[in-house]
């Protein structure tokens, strides 16, 4: 690893699926997103996850990046 590198890294905010869902629940208390449908689209393949041991963890900003970006018109084309 260089030292002089002045490349710096933020640390994603990982969490597993039930934090992932609170926290957009915390965001968004109305929310129409279910734990349910989040694990759907974790199983899906939709939502990209990381496996550590026995615990699918979420990139939480992805997360809310992809809720905020989903295109509704492409569903079911």
């Amino acid at each position: 690893m260089n030292v002089n590198n002045t490349t710096e890294y933020t640390l994603p905010r990982m969490r597993t699926i039930p934090k992932a869902y609170e926290e957009i629940k915390a965001l968004d208390p109305e929310t129409s997103l279910s734990m349910r449908g989040l694990r759907k689209l974790v199983g899906s393949g939709q939502i990209p996850t990381v496996k550590i041991a026995n615990k699918v963890l979420i990139n939480l900003d992805l997360l809310i990046e992809w809720l905020a970006c989903y295109n509704t018109s492409t569903v079911g084309a």
